[in-house]
């Protein structure tokens, strides 16, 4: 299997482990039966709350025979290089699927770093001895506006309808994951962004950007898959530099050293010179899922 094979199994892998270990539930129904119910209500009224400060949408009569797109809760759990569960999170995701071409949408298309990318990058961090941090741009795709031209009205999330909304729905204003046009806005957003700090695009790898400045000796890469970034630098003062200027645009989350890419661990060991990526967490839960884990 080619390297590039594997930059749409991500998902995959993520949902196999979910799927193994049951831990996350599959609709909301699910969740409220569950004795983590609280840790999930909570996870909810979290993501409303940050819809709500993001302005996502408006309350508006929809217009006669407009194409009312539904939504639903995806709940996941976010865990540690260990396995230990950090955090419950709840996204609230339009059904895009109901989108009309044209009419709903037009561009779609939104690269993410290939994995050989990042493989690439990690590679030459180790083998120069920069620095290595990740960050995580919180409600990514919120900070993306639609276009004008395109009017989409969204049912009120599953169990969480405002009280006197009376027969209005939700008018969107920002960009939701599922929407089909969503991952497009978000990267022409980002890209932009990246170029107004004075980055350059990658010419081989549209989701890799790097910044050099030759008479100081410094060189930045940052590499992106959608929401997280994997930050490479030759000096620490460089990262600081750069998670302050994210900072003014998103609201960042910063996680420090790399340490866990994709559902891969990594582990560095400086003296060594040398970076260890695993994916043990998913071939623990694979055995698990199959009997097999005490063979």
């Amino acid at each position: 299997m080619l390297l590039e094979d594997f930059d749409g199994m991500e998902f995959v892998f993520a949902t196999e482990m979910a799927d193994a270990e049951a831990l996350e539930p599959c609709i909301l129904a699910e969740a409220k039966r569950r004795p983590n119910w609280l840790h999930w209500e909570k996870a909810i009224k979290e993501e409303l709350a940050t819809l709500k400060a993001a302005s996502t949408w408006r309350l508006e009569e929809a217009l006669p025979g407009a194409n009312i797109i539904g939504s639903k809760w995806v709940l996941k759990v976010k865990k540690d290089a260990a396995g230990n569960i950090v955090h419950y999170k709840a996204r609230l995701v339009a059904q895009g699927f109901s989108q009309i071409g044209s009419v709903n949408y037009d561009d779609t298309y939104a690269p993410v770093a290939k994995l050989a990318s990042m493989h690439t990058v990690i590679a030459m961090a180790n083998r120069l001895g920069f620095e290595m941090h990740q960050i995580d741009i919180k409600g990514a795709y919120l900070n993306s506006e639609l276009q004008d031209n395109k009017v989409l009205y969204m049912q009120h999330p599953l169990g969480y309808k405002s009280p006197n909304t009376g027969t209005r729905v939700l008018c969107l204003v920002k960009t939701l994951y599922g929407l089909k046009q969503s991952g497009c806005r978000w990267y022409q957003k980002l890209s932009s962004m990246f170029k107004s700090l004075g980055f350059t695009q990658c010419g081989v790898d549209q989701a890799v950007y790097f910044k050099v400045v030759v008479t100081k000796g410094k060189l930045t890469i940052v590499v992106v898959h959608v929401d997280d970034c994997t930050i490479i630098t030759n000096t620490i003062c460089l990262i600081n530099e750069l998670k302050a200027g994210l900072s003014k645009h998103f609201e960042v989350t910063d996680l420090g050293e790399l340490h866990w890419m994709l559902s891969i661990e990594v582990k560095r060991d400086r003296p060594g010179r040398l970076v260890h990526l695993s994916q043990c967490m998913y071939i623990d839960a694979i055995l698990h899922r199959y009997n097999l884990a005490n063979l």
